[in-house]
């Protein structure tokens, strides 16, 4: 009788043990959930990286009056590097919409005001707070940059956009992650950053980034992506 209870015992321990390590490597916090949110953002920068072009979506949000600032962008950018769309900035609380061509390491831009299009030096790029639009899918420098920087990575849970079941990872930004993308943020500053990703398709579907971008002020950047991988030919205008 004793035997079977001690063997009945050692079942039971035995059964307690593999339930704990059952639950502890299916995820949901801890270091097994950072390690599928790194999983996630490290599948969703490949997607980035490997797409033809991206069309891309920006929207800022709090943004200061007192300065010069990126306002919203729309357009798609490919690899090549180039980049087609909308940008608007703002400069005294007054936005200043322009079509954007990037191509060959040249901006040019047509104003609302200008019957053609112009080239822009990078030196006012930077002071309007803008970058060279067609780095936006740069590997390094461009919004995968900051996806294998972020810092303590969570998954938060999942959100519906339509059909698809969105994963929502939240995890810290390094400022320096951000230059390449906004010049004027600055590099020791720290951002809150919220990115959904389509697991199903591995890619980036949405971000929302919060923090100092400009002095004395905090402000948030959405940015959504879509259209993955279309052909898309941009030219000098």
């Amino acid at each position: 009788m004793k035997r079977l209870l001690a063997l009945g015992a050692t079942v039971v321990l035995a059964l307690t043990l593999t339930s704990c390590n059952g639950k502890k490597d299916s995820g949901g916090g801890g270091q097994s959930g950072g390690g599928d949110a790194v999983t996630l953002l490290t599948e969703a920068k490949k997607s980035i990286d490997d797409a033809a072009s991206v069309h891309i979506v920006l929207t800022g949000r709090d943004l200061p009056d007192n300065a010069q600032t990126l306002a919203s962008g729309d357009g798609v950018a490919t690899h090549a590097p180039a980049f087609k769309g909308k940008l608007t900035v703002r400069s005294g609380g007054s936005p200043i919409d322009a079509e954007v061509i990037a191509v060959g390491s040249k901006v040019y831009a047509k104003l609302s005001f200008t019957p053609a299009y112009i080239e822009l030096p990078p030196s006012q790029l930077d002071k309007l707070g803008a970058p060279d639009p067609a780095l936006l899918l740069d590997p390094t420098k461009g919004l995968t940059a900051v996806l294998p920087g972020l810092t303590d990575p969570k998954i938060k849970g999942e959100t519906r956009q339509g059909s698809k079941v969105l994963t929502e990872i939240t995890g810290s930004v390094p400022g320096k992650a951000l230059q390449g993308i906004f010049p004027k943020a600055p590099a020791d500053g720290k951002f809150d950053g919220t990115f959904k990703i389509d697991k199903d398709a591995q890619q980036l579907v949405a971000a929302t980034i919060t923090g100092p971008f400009y002095s004395g002020s905090t402000s948030s950047y959405d940015v959504t992506l879509d259209k993955y991988g279309e052909t898309v030919e941009i030219t000098k205008p």
